[in-house]
């Protein structure tokens, strides 16, 4: 209908354009042959129809101008790693691929979330141990911003990281130049540290803002059904692990999901200030009761860090400070040894668990070569000194571990090039200070060097 009605407006142009316009000026012809011209046009694109691949409308199906019109956008951040160890096989690692769909709904409404497929792909337990991965898919954000205004707004109930630190809840490969992430941000924050949450953000100044959440608290007895107590471990009948260990900080005391025990809640937040030039810092907290075999602990996090680019010079330096405090250490499932004999879990954990990292790096890319493929690209060389202690502030007959696999130090220096500001490839070797036998074979305490590749757009 659109073809024949476009069609016979030609059909009558033509004419209208043979005949003689009396009383018209040349302006008004010269208007005429345009909007002719311009119908001649349309009839050629709708004889050809809708180009492959676009819409009704002209836009190109998920291509740029589709996604601003319809407020669909995509993130994605990944990392892959190569290991020469100090013990055992060399390996590689497709360590994290996250892809973060968003969407506008209208302008103060606006979806976030992030897949994450760690190690390649997930149950290697499977068809006989015959798949070739070991990795895990998860869901690591998943909320709606309610945007009021600048002073105040609210993230929906959902999925989504705590708020302390620097690392966890900006974590993207891009953001630091070794190729792991701090080992801070292991044991003491263990990043990536997401929960069910509902939180409040907003700036309080120009250069202050702050964000406040409620979440689901850290598990520390931990049911498996089934499972049985064995004299050879110490574990209680019908417990896998404990959440809260020496051995591993608070890693593996973050919440399942869906299984996760009826916890208290947990209260966080975060002050970040980037008033100074060059300075970037915050401040966090996050404070929680967490349940034993029979009884309660509180638990409380408290965090400072800071970043700070010296001006019109290439040095750069970060620190990060993080303390726990555990009220009645003595209701953790670690420290529960009086059963079965006296047996020990030989992770017993105290008052106190921290750790703290100082980080100096320097920008060597001349401004001379910043031009053509060169124009976004950066050399980083760095050093970082980490010291994770576990193991403070023990329990009187608690068993003290000092073989590198509690409380550590390390020093990391390596190399970050970066090509754009979206990826960067490294090379990093890791040294632990404190290290015996024992930690020679560990993956998370060993020695090694290792080059890896990050991307974030």
């Amino acid at each position: 209908m659109k073809l024949m009605k476009t069609c016979w407006l030609l059909v009558g142009g033509a004419v209208i354009g043979t005949l003689p316009v009396r009383g018209a000026s040349d302006s008004e012809i010269s208007e005429l042959r345009k909007e002719i011209q311009a119908l001649r046009q349309e009839v050629s694109d709708l004889k050809k129809g809708t180009p492959a691949g676009q819409d009704a409308d002209g836009d190109a199906l998920l291509g740029e101008e589709f996604m601003k019109a319809k407020g669909l956008t995509f993130s994605f951040y990944g990392e892959s790693k190569y290991r020469f160890p100090q013990s055992g096989p060399n390996s590689f690692d497709a360590h994290r691929y996250v892809f973060g769909p968003h969407y506008q709904i209208n302008d103060w409404l606006v979806f976030n979330s992030e897949l994450e497929l760690e190690h390649g792909g997930v149950d290697e337990s499977a068809n006989n141990g015959r798949n070739r991965y070991d990795g895990e898919l998860e869901l690591e954000q998943f909320y709606v911003d309610i945007l009021i205004n600048e002073h105040f707004n609210i993230r929906s109930l959902g999925l989504d990281l705590i708020p302390v630190g620097r690392i966890n809840p900006y974590h993207e490969p891009t953001l630091f130049y070794s190729t792991e992430r701090p080992e801070l941000y292991r044991e003491i924050i263990p990043s990536t540290w997401m929960e069910p949450s509902m939180s409040v953000f907003g700036k309080i100044t120009e250069t202050l803002d702050y964000r406040l959440m409620i979440s689901a608290g850290l598990e520390d007895a931990i049911p498996t059904a089934g499972s049985a107590a064995s004299a050879a471990t110490g574990r209680v009948a019908g417990y896998a692990s404990p959440g809260v260990t020496a051995a591993n900080g608070m890693r593996d005391a973050r919440p399942r999901m869906r299984r996760a025990s009826a916890n208290s809640l947990a209260y966080s937040g975060r002050l970040h200030y980037s008033g100074v030039t060059g300075l970037d810092t915050s401040a966090s907290f996050y404070v929680t009761q967490i349940e034993g075999l029979t009884n309660s602990s509180m638990l409380a996090l408290f965090d400072v860090e800071a970043l700070y680019r010296v001006p019109k010079t290439g040095l750069e330096l970060r620190g990060d400070f993080a303390y726990w405090f555990i009220d009645k250490p003595e209701n953790l499932v670690a420290n529960q040894n009086n059963f079965l004999g006296g047996a020990s879990l030989l992770d017993d954990v105290g008052e106190e668990m921290y750790g703290w990292y100082a980080e100096a790096a320097y920008h060597l890319w001349p401004e001379a070569w910043r031009e053509g493929r060169g124009e976004n690209m950066d050399l980083v060389p760095f050093v970082r000194f980490t010291q994770i202690v576990t193991q403070s502030g023990l329990l009187p007959g608690s068993t003290k571990l000092d073989n590198g696999t509690t409380n550590r130090d390390f020093v990391t220096a390596g190399l970050a090039y970066f090509l754009n500001q979206s990826f960067v490839v490294k090379a990093d070797w890791r040294h632990n200070l404190d290290k015996s036998s024992a930690t020679e074979k560990s993956a998370t305490n060993q020695d090694y060097f290792q080059i890896g590749a990050g991307m974030a757009f």
